[in-house]
């Protein structure tokens, strides 16, 4: 008889990952499209794949090409590490003498790297609620217990984390994405910053900062990282290329202090070895060859105008139906319905008009928990299909009143 690991029992698909099954099975089968409102893809428009295309031929045709395809140091293609560690120093102040890098599969493997170093089973970690469908299978997939505290507009709610370090006072690290956060989109605040930093010292904790959505702001100005703000070597920095390059590529990182990095090299050896090679070299092609600034500047005016066309039919459409907060950056638009609809009847009646959403139950520690939220991508969907998908969402709204 087969049995399943203990470490199996909580580890269950994310509701988010099998709506894209699910559509696609609907479209297949019904010969219809649906409107994609739903998967935090960059837009086709972001992607630069002559950029990509040239450099990857560069690369292969290089007099060193057998090494690119062959293995190579699990801590990553070291120009690729010398080139963002000058980077993140320069552009947002992260990094001391004491910190180092590993290349990882995505930051979703920078995430999960922190789980298997940092936690037993049964250990404590606090996040917030709701957040990252993809952190949360990392931590469940070890069997961690996830205490979630709850978010306002402006960042993770410090009373109840300080009530929830209170009550697990061996909490191994607090997992946070202080911009352009996902699924909500808030930023938290730099007095919030601040103080939860303080709070991670005062409480004898680690931080983890999911920082994938940094570059992604269109307005307003630039936030202190909790990283740039570490002294004593206590967060944990995870970033991404994926929504700069391409998330194909699978190209993220960790930055830690030293004093970890002998672990969490080892974890990643018997995970993947190490990021793919040619991966690696292309985004490092890419930096040395166009830079990393013109290029995030040309996505922020594409996504700019993506969000402000979001918020323009919102207002259309759904008027003072819903209420939501205008996020300064990100890929998303969380919106709040009223009590009186019920989000997954909402979400089931618009599949059926031809557009998906996703209701914000699906990214809690405990998804059974009501939420009275959904959450719109505008990045991927064409300007077409926005002003499509956010008109049938209005007569999806007729329905209930």
């Amino acid at each position: 008889m087969v049995k399943f690991a203990n470490r199996m029992t909580n580890l269950k698909p994310a509701a988010v990952y099998e709506l894209v099954g699910e559509i696609a099975k609907i479209e297949a089968q019904e010969n219809r499209k649906i409107v994609p409102l739903y998967v935090g893809n960059p837009g086709k428009e972001s992607i630069p794949t002559d950029k990509i295309a040239e450099i990857t031929a560069e690369v292969l045709s290089d007099e060193e090409a057998v090494k690119t395809l062959l293995y190579g140091p699990t801590e990553g293609f070291q120009p690729l590490r010398n080139e963002l560690t000058a980077y993140l120093a320069e552009n947002f102040g992260i990094g001391t003498p004491s910190d180092r890098i590993i290349i990882t599969s995505g930051a979703t493997q920078a995430i999960e790297l922190c789980a298997r170093v940092f936690c037993n089973e049964g250990d404590t970690i606090i996040t917030e609620n709701p957040t990252f469908v993809g952190s949360l299978g990392s931590f469940n997939g070890f069997g961690i217990n996830i205490v979630g505290v709850s978010m306002d507009t402006d960042g993770i709610n410090l009373d109840k984390l300080e009530e929830a370090l209170k009550a697990n006072p061996e909490t191994r690290f607090i997992y946070v994405i202080p911009n352009f956060h996902n699924p909500t989109s808030w930023t938290m605040t730099l007095e919030k910053r601040k103080r939860l930093y303080e709070m991670a010292l005062k409480y004898k904790t680690m931080i983890l900062e999911d920082d994938a959505y940094r570059d992604l702001r269109y307005f307003g100005e630039d936030l202190p990282t909790l990283k740039s703000m570490d002294s004593e070597g206590i967060v944990l920095y995870a970033g991404s290329f994926s929504k700069v390059i391409s998330p194909g590529l699978r190209v993220g990182y960790l930055m830690a202090n030293e004093r970890f990095m002998d672990k969490i090299s080892a974890a990643k050896q018997v995970t993947d070895v190490h990021t793919t090679t040619l991966s690696q070299k292309v985004v490092y092609g890419f930096m040395k060859k166009y830079g990393l600034e013109g290029h995030i500047d040309e996505i922020r005016d594409i996504y700019r105008k993506k969000m402000q066309l979001t918020f323009d039919l919102l207002e259309e459409h759904l008027g003072d139906k819903i209420e939501y907060v205008k996020p300064e950056g990100g890929l998303y638009v969380y919106c709040k319905l009223p009590e009186h609809i019920d989000v997954l009847e909402f979400y089931q009646k618009g599949i059926d008009m031809g557009v998906a959403v996703v209701y914000g139950s699906a990214f809690y520690v405990d998804p059974g928990e009501k939420s009275q939220y959904f959450r719109i991508n505008f990045s991927q969907p064409s300007e077409a299909q926005l002003k499509k998908g956010i008109e049938i969402l209005g007569q999806v709204m007729k329905l209930f009143n």
